[in-house]
């Protein structure tokens, strides 16, 4: 297995990804950027998705799409990130004559990556949603089976085994480091968060561990 990123060179965006990923009968793309803003997220994903999409199809690869779960809803488009998910789903599909689309719900690390994303000098803003996190280690291990051939849906959305508030996680995470300061989002796309636009639907995957078992183990502070 070969990884490319760009710590190893490789800017999707900018390099000519059927060259770079020459030989690979799978191409798992995770590609991703942090933002909320609608056009940066729409233009990063929808372009390197393209890419990848190309390179699948010219290469006659397997295509795995790591995606998140309800992104797609019309609801949470006011999200630029979402917005940007739902171009890169739609565009992967249109291009990939093979695609396995692997959704997840919020990783367990969403919590404290929040925290950094969001602060402000000592305090940082945790946005009211209610969700089922789930393991990133868990997550990998499905896209794994999907890459090498132990499963073979087109889709699969997979969710942890609890439901709870990014509060409620954030309270919960050691050496928090910064005073978390709850953000109720306004409007319609906030009520949406809040009232469980991302929970997912009954016949997803439910996946271990529970959060706490996550945290006794110590990941949560790596």
């Amino acid at each position: 297995m070969t990884q490319h990123s760009r710590t190893t060179g490789f800017d999707v965006l900018r390099d000519d990804a059927t060259k770079r990923l020459a030989g690979a009968d799978v191409i798992v793309e995770a590609t991703g950027m942090f933002t909320t803003s609608r056009r940066r997220a729409t233009d990063f994903f929808g372009r390197s998705t393209r890419a990848i999409a190309a390179a699948a199809a010219d290469l006659q690869a397997h295509h795995v799409l790591l995606s998140i779960v309800n992104c797609t809803l019309p609801v949470v488009q006011g999200y630029g990130y979402f917005a940007g998910k739902t171009v890169q789903e739609q565009i992967a599909s249109d291009v990939s004559p093979r695609l396995t689309i692997v959704r997840s719900t919020q990783w367990f690390e969403f919590a404290r990556q929040n925290l950094e994303r969001m602060r402000t000098g000592p305090f940082a803003l945790v946005p009211g949603m209610t969700i089922a996190p789930v393991a990133l280690d868990s997550v990998a291990a499905i896209v794994a089976d999907v890459a090498t051939g132990l499963r073979t849906e087109t889709e699969v959305d997979v969710t942890g085994p609890e439901t709870m508030t990014l509060w409620e996680m954030t309270r919960s995470l050691p050496d928090r480091g910064v005073v978390a300061v709850p953000l109720p989002i306004p409007g319609a796309m906030g009520r949406a968060f809040r009232n469980g636009a991302l929970l997912p639907t009954a016949d997803a995957e439910v996946i271990g561990p529970r959060f706490a078992e996550w945290l006794e183990g110590g990941a949560a502070a790596e």
